[in-house]
């Protein structure tokens, strides 16, 4: 199976040098990074354009979208051309065996999401809490649990890449799209696969994209809201990928 890394930076320079170690350690020859950039104003694009140069696996798209995290993951994810697809930020650090972890789950050929746990940490990667899943009040992977409480992080996901046309285009959600992709993967009968094991190192600073507080109610409402509708919109596709793989 090839695997495709999707990856969006903005204003990355800080982190993302040791982000791309991690992950190239861990690819074979015919895997890709797919990193999409969004235009910054630091030293982000130098540091990708010099892994490109060297590593014919590291591929660099402009964000043609609005810019924001959103449409920089949808872009990335549109470029993918592997069996699996992998989700990355910029500042995080995978563990070694995370890609080979996670191949393992995708042998079963019922399986279509693979999510795996992660340890928190501070910007200098010191751990402070072992295990995100703990954190979030456990996994909850059908689809009203995942309305009810995201349980799919970005960062710690992969699928098959046969749902990449039912995904994208992501709706319009303010740094949301990995709760739009675990809740349209999720719906109908598909076979996700948690894994009990950090395998990231999910690192937390003052410039992450990720919201550190409980976004406001009324927020979460509409969030709610806009995932429901485009899934409902979407629903008869998925089943329809679904049969067609024999999930």
């Amino acid at each position: 199976m090839k695997v495709s890394v999707a990856m969006a930076v903005y204003n990355g320079e800080k982190y993302v040098r040791d982000q791309i170690v991690s992950i190239l350690s861990q690819l074979r020859k015919d895997d890709e990074l797919i990193i999409s950039y969004d235009e910054s104003s630091d030293n982000s694009l130098s540091i990708l354009t010099e892994f490109a140069q060297s590593d014919k696996r590291v591929k660099i798209y402009d964000n043609p979208y609005k810019p924001g995290v959103v449409k920089n993951f949808q872009n990335a994810v549109e470029h993918c051309l592997g069996d699996i697809i992998f989700l990355s930020d910029q500042d995080d650090v995978w563990l070694p065996n995370k890609v080979d972890k996670v191949l393992r789950e995708f042998e079963n050929p019922h399986v279509a999401v693979v999510i795996h746990d992660s340890k928190l940490t501070d910007s200098d990667l010191n751990v402070r809490f072992k295990s995100t899943f703990k954190l979030r009040g456990g996994v909850r992977t059908s689809f009203l649990g995942n309305i009810y409480r995201l349980s799919y992080i970005g960062c710690c996901m992969a699928f098959r890449s046969f749902y990449k046309e039912l995904v994208v285009p992501f709706p319009t959600i303010y740094r949301s799209h990995d709760w739009w992709i675990g809740s349209i993967l999720s719906c109908g009968k598909t076979k996700i696969k948690a894994i009990d094991e950090a395998l990231i190192l999910h690192r937390e600073h003052a410039n992450n994209a990720t919201p550190k507080s409980r976004p406001p109610l009324n927020y979460q409402l509409q969030v709610r809201w806009i995932i429901i509708k485009n899934v409902i919109a979407r629903y008869l596709y998925k089943i329809r990928i679904d049969k067609s793989h024999n999930l």
